[in-house]
């Protein structure tokens, strides 16, 4: 016989393992599906995890919710004051700084391990939560109006509604027949660490030119030793060549990508290239079903809001099944699901047509363009108006 629940949470990543605190935390019974053992190896500093996440103000403010970003020891946090962006072929450059605003800071960088293991500790400590890792789904079905699983280790469960949490190659997502819309970037993201010989100054830093998309993102010093992680978008062939570099060569062509503004001494952990992809679900919700985070939509990481925008979805899921349960509205029924769909489709399609605009835009090398895009630049550095709007939006603000 099935186990029921008022919601089945498939996917216990970032976006999951929130999802799953925040409802337990608003009295609905929960189940957490995941095919990891949700143990997460960290690494020691100074050799950062390759993979980091910038996460904004919103954003943290949904894990403190949460009780996970006061799990996060805090000198594996790096918060940025300012953000420098310029035009490599151009003279074009914007600075943002949280001095000029009263936020105290843009946002953090923090490694994903350690954010997921943050979050899974919070989940283990929240009564609501059922947790069934190294597990599996292997069938899914609507019953009377709700919806049934099988798991690898034969348990049922059975949901008002299911959330589909499991990342950019959902299979839930597959399974229930979501159609979608996606495209190559044309781009792989190598990432790796990075010591430099000088302080980042609590600034992300990012670069636009014939060296591709660099992005140079703080992270806490260690000894008087600073480290940058680094997220460089290049053209298949370009991230080809830069892999098959010594690590002495590679620190070279950072640094000249950088315009010298660090000398990159060494790597301290591999390097990794990832294809960038762009995706996005035609619909997020059928009849018990709902999709969110990666499994609904991924972006170019140029701006660094792609966990930013799967949490955002959290947040208004949550916001709207908790209105639903009070008023014992069913969770899984279309009329509840719809109102997420209207509150997060357009905002993350908009962002999507953003990513891809602006990569367009800023990996050209056509003189016009170039001029047009060093314009708009200068036009945003000369308005303390465009670039505080510009913070806000970055930052979650409403």
């Amino acid at each position: 016989m099935a186990r029921d629940y008022d919601a089945i949470i498939v996917g216990a990543g970032m976006v999951g393992a929130l999802s799953a605190v925040l409802l337990a935390r608003q009295g609905m019974s929960v189940a957490l599906i995941d095919r990891h053992d949700g143990r997460y190896a960290l690494s020691v500093p100074p050799a950062y995890d390759a993979r980091v996440s910038a996460i904004s103000r919103h954003s943290q403010q949904l894990l403190s919710e949460a009780g996970a970003w006061q799990r996060i020891d805090s000198t594996r946090l790096a918060a940025y004051q300012k953000m420098r962006v310029w035009d490599g072929l151009g003279q074009g450059e914007v600075d943002f700084d949280c001095a000029q605003t009263a936020l105290p800071d843009l946002g953090h960088l923090v490694e994903n391990n350690v954010l997921c293991q943050g979050l899974m500790d919070a989940v283990q400590d929240t009564r609501g939560v059922d947790l069934f890792l190294s597990d599996m789904v292997t069938e899914q079905q609507r019953v009377n109006g709700r919806v049934e699983v099988t798991l690898a280790s034969d348990r049922q469960l059975s949901g008002q509604v299911l959330i589909a949490a499991d990342g950019a190659r959902s299979q839930m997502r597959d399974q229930f027949g979501f159609n979608m819309v996606e495209w190559d970037y044309g781009h792989h993201a190598i990432v790796t660490t990075v010591q430099v010989d000088r302080s980042h100054q609590d600034t992300a830093w990012q670069a636009f030119g014939d060296e591709g998309i660099l992005a140079f993102l703080p992270l806490p010093s260690v000894n008087d030793e600073h480290f940058i992680s680094i997220v460089w978008s290049v053209p298949p062939m370009e991230a080809e060549a830069l892999m098959a570099l010594s690590d002495e060569a590679f620190c070279q062509r950072l640094t000249y990508a950088i315009s010298e503004r660090f000398n990159a001494m060494c790597l301290t952990v591999p390097r990794q290239a990832i294809p960038l992809r762009q995706r996005h679900a035609k619909q997020y919700i059928q009849e018990n079903v709902v999709l969110i985070g990666d499994a609904a939509h991924t972006i170019h990481p140029l701006a660094g809001q792609g966990a930013n925008l799967g949490f955002g979805d959290v947040g208004d899921l949550v916001a709207i099944l908790t209105k639903a349960f009070k008023r014992g509205e069913d969770l899984g029924s279309m009329m509840v699901l719809r109102r997420y769909q209207r509150a997060r489709i357009i905002e993350n399609v908009l962002m999507s047509a953003s990513m891809e605009t602006f990569k367009r835009v800023f990996t050209t090398t056509q003189p016009a363009i170039v001029q047009l895009r060093n314009t708009a630049m200068k036009l945003a550095q000369s308005s303390a108006f465009i670039r505080n709007k510009l913070v806000a939006h970055a930052s979650g603000i409403k």
